[in-house]
């Protein structure tokens, strides 16, 4: 089913449910005027309470991903949800989970609330240990035992650059005296605290890997202090066997990436946005066991890296994107043509195509292509570009 789809089912539903409200509410009256006994008057609203959970979490996945392949929820996303759970309990217990897999945005309290809530959840352990580094008014771990639901047991998704704003938040309105790693010690306990509740991440937005893991582990196997290095792999097991990865800003550590090539091997949906070159980035691609989306966004040089690493993919690719790419110098396009599971290919607005690249993809039959959308382009041959669209189309 389409996400399109999914909402207009979800709308009828809400629509329905309030038609159905003024029918139990009609109907309440008439079994007051007839006496009936008490119990009669509970008439339950069928539609709403007795939805399979698994339906309704599908429907309330498919509301809030904004952004399928890159897994980051909108202001608009977290409104419906907050109004779902308002709905009833069922749908509540549903909601919950779909709200709280990703539930730190800049825009709510800052992000405030939230790390409030996680830091409650640790244990007198980690909250002792953070006590003697200085990171005072931790709140008591029994008030999770207060809270209805487990909520770091939700958690799967994680934005790197919005965790790291509500935790930097929360420390310049707690701490009044804070150490330089304060931000670093209080991540890496939510992250412990995640992996413990909630086992692996399903989705991951990456800013800055290093970040995480700690300034200047170049390497796991450079590390020689034993408690950082059981520390580190603990908590890469958490945040790198992800199945939907975007790496995005100015990170281009080349240490980094070769890193991350090295640990994360299982990503399904692969973006890589705002880079100024493709080089390291074809390792991450080459390093993939099953990559079936890539979407390349806002690249200004050395394409023919991802052109040819594409090779290394051709027999689970599914979707292609390029957006915004600076396709100079590049190479033909010949390993496109052995993606013979291409469903998806999409460029936009991209520059210095030409009819040289593309030249073997006119020549090639993709049985399985579904859509293809060329937008914007700057190419030197507008007729190929005209007659690729249309030969793949064709097929």
């Amino acid at each position: 089913m389409t996400k399109k789809f999914i909402k207009k089912i979800f709308n009828s539903l809400i629509i329905r449910r309030s038609s159905f409200k003024k029918k139990v509410n009609s109907r309440k009256i008439q079994i007051d005027t007839e006496n009936v006994p008490s119990k009669v008057h509970k008439v339950p609203n069928k539609l709403a309470s007795y939805m399979i959970s698994e339906i309704l979490q599908e429907i309330f996945n498919h509301l809030a991903d904004t952004f399928p392949y890159n897994g980051t929820y909108d202001l608009h996303a977290y409104s419906n949800l907050y109004s779902c759970i308002l709905v009833n309990r069922h749908w509540c217990r549903n909601a919950i989970i779909t709200l709280w897999r990703q539930p730190f945005h800049p825009c709510l309290n800052n992000g405030q609330m939230v790390v409030n809530i996680y830091l409650s959840f640790l244990d007198e352990k980690e909250q002792k240990f953070l006590l003697s580094r200085g990171i005072n008014y931790l709140p008591s771990h029994y008030i999770s035992k207060n809270y209805l639901f487990d909520y770091p047991s939700y958690f799967k998704h994680l934005h790197q650059q919005n965790f790291y704003f509500s935790v930097e938040n929360w420390c310049q309105n707690n701490l009044k005296k804070r150490q330089n790693d304060s931000s670093y010690l209080l991540m890496n306990s939510l992250l412990k605290l995640f992996y413990k509740k909630s086992g692996q991440l399903n989705r991951f937005k990456l800013y800055n890997l290093m970040g995480l893991i700690g300034d200047g582990m170049n390497n796991l196997n450079n590390l020689n202090d034993k408690n950082k290095y059981d520390e580190c792999s603990e908590i890469c097991k958490f945040i790198l066997p992800v199945q939907q990865l975007t790496i995005t800003g100015t990170y281009e550590n080349s240490s980094g990436m070769i890193l991350l090539s090295k640990l994360c091997t299982n990503v399904r949906d692969l973006c890589i946005e705002n880079f100024s070159t493709a080089k390291n980035i074809d390792h991450i691609i080459e390093s993939q066991n099953n990559l079936v989306s890539l979407e390349i966004t806002n690249l200004s040089d050395h394409s023919t890296l991802i052109i040819q690493s594409i090779l290394s993919q051709s027999k689970s690719l599914r979707r292609i994107k390029f957006y915004k790419v600076n396709f100079s110098g590049c190479c033909q396009w010949n390993s496109i043509t052995l993606c013979k599971k291409l469903q998806v290919l999409e460029i936009y607005y991209c520059l210095n195509l030409n009819s040289f690249m593309v030249l073997p993809l006119i020549k090639t039959k993709f049985h399985q292509l579904r859509r293809v959308k060329i937008i914007g382009n700057d190419c030197n041959n507008l007729e190929y570009f005209i007659k690729l669209k249309e030969t793949i189309v064709n097929y």
